[in-house]
């Protein structure tokens, strides 16, 4: 706890303020808080003591309203920028909360908290970029920090900038040779460089020391060659864990994800004016799907293995229960003939093979109801599942149409749309709807 330019008697009442707020005792903070403030009554620090009472007390408009006070009246004391990035950041308000780590950064330009929060900060909105130049300046001014080193590499890899990846991946393995996080991320970089050779070495060295390991041993059929038909389920809760934040705004913003709105137009298009329905809504992520169909007089129910979506989705307060867990095993614990129709944007081109999951659906689904999903295409003269190098799944209408048929619908219907961008690129998909007699 300091003050711009110098410390003063004050200080050390005001550290240990910081701690009754960490270590819970609020009511003994608010108390020494009124004492201080009468003791010393133009101490801008009070605002930021009084910010941090009301985080912990989760009164998040006091908070903001504490911080910009204290930013507004001290406009050179980083500290308060740093809160109030924090804060913002938390309340996913991210160009505000990135403005005012700048603004932190620029006053203390080689101190680690502000660029730890910065960082934070830019992998939270989902700007890469951003946080590629402030780990550049931490790994430059702390360049034997174990955990910017491996934060740099991670970011490396997410930017798709292989060739600095794999040249970064081999330095920090030379030196941390145990480190199956960045193992991993090195496999899978010399995958994406077609290294094949070298990342079946990386990965089996790392099933010896890791027998039975599904996420290593689906790296390990790829870099063989081969393509399994799924995705370990903590590959894919791990894509979305650390998506959940920005999702929205990259995939409407950016990507141009349409989805949810085609699948919501079907559904209301079969059911007209009648909301006495029960929807269930796999692997919902932060509702997306929902929020275009809007509230139902029945059960709206949302599936998905990212927690962290979930809470994304709950704050929409759409859905009536929210479930954490695999597809098919929520499938398999709803009773027969629950719902009338059952909505999956953009879930099956992770989940691979759908030889289980759609008779599992047509299970719980009422008579005439609909099993309605989105697909990306395979291209002509390709197999009838394919996993792209996007770690997503490609699957062909014909396939589609027959493991329908064989679950048991009577009909399958297919819409050609666009799914999303990748690389700038439209990627061709389709919207099937199934439907039961």
């Amino acid at each position: 706890m300091t003050q711009p330019g110098n410390t003063d008697p004050a200080t050390a009442q005001l550290i240990a303020l910081e701690t009754d707020i960490k270590e819970g005792r609020i009511n003994e903070a608010i108390a020494k808080l009124k004492a201080f403030n009468a003791a010393y009554p133009t101490d801008v620090r009070v605002l930021l003591i009084d910010a941090l009472i009301a985080r912990a007390r989760k009164d998040t408009r006091h908070e903001l309203l504490a911080l910009h006070r204290a930013t507004t009246l001290a406009p050179r004391w980083a500290r308060a920028f740093i809160e109030a990035a924090i804060t913002l950041s938390r309340e996913e308000r991210y160009p505000e909360a990135l403005t005012a780590i700048d603004t932190a950064l620029e006053l203390t330009p080689n101190d680690r908290l502000p660029l730890d929060v910065a960082i934070r900060t830019a992998g939270a909105a989902g700007n890469g970029e951003v946080a590629l130049t402030h780990l550049r300046k931490a790994h430059s001014l702390w360049p034997d920090d174990p955990d910017i080193d491996r934060q740099l590499g991670a970011v490396l890899t997410h930017l798709l900038r292989h060739d600095e990846a794999y040249v970064h991946w081999r330095a920090y393995l030379a030196r941390h040779p145990d480190d199956t996080a960045a193992q991993m991320y090195f496999g899978t970089t010399l995958i994406a460089l077609r290294r094949h050779a070298e990342a079946c070495v990386v990965f089996e060295n790392m099933l010896l020391r890791n027998p039975g390991n599904k996420t290593i041993e689906f790296h390990l059929t790829i870099a063989r060659g081969e393509s399994p038909t799924s995705q370990p389920k903590e590959v894919v809760q791990g894509i979305f864990d650390n998506y959940a934040s920005h999702f929205d705004t990259h995939l409407l913003s950016h990507l141009k994800y349409g989805v949810p709105r085609h699948i919501a137009e079907i559904v209301l298009m079969r059911h007209g004016d009648n909301r006495r329905l029960n929807i269930l809504d796999l692997g919902c992520g932060t509702g997306l799907v929902g929020v275009h169909v809007g509230r139902v007089d029945g059960r709206m129910v949302g599936v998905d293995l990212s927690q962290k979506m979930l809470e994304q989705a709950r704050k929409r307060n759409i859905y009536s229960e929210l479930h954490c867990a695999d597809l098919l095993d929520a499938l398999n614990t709803f009773a027969p003939q629950s719902f009338d129709c059952i909505i999956a944007a953009d879930v099956f081109v992770y989940v691979g093979e759908l030889s289980a999951v759609i008779p599992a659906c047509f299970g719980v689904l009422r008579p005439s109801g609909a099993l309605i999903f989105s697909c990306e295409s395979t291209n002509d003269g390709e197999s009838d599942l394919v996993l792209r190098p996007s770690k997503r799944y490609a699957h062909s209408r014909a396939s589609i149409e027959a493991l329908c048929k064989k679950s048991g619908f009577a009909s399958c219907t297919f819409k050609s749309i666009e799914l999303r961008l990748d690389a700038n690129v439209p990627i061709a998909g389709f919207i099937a709807t199934a439907e039961k007699a």
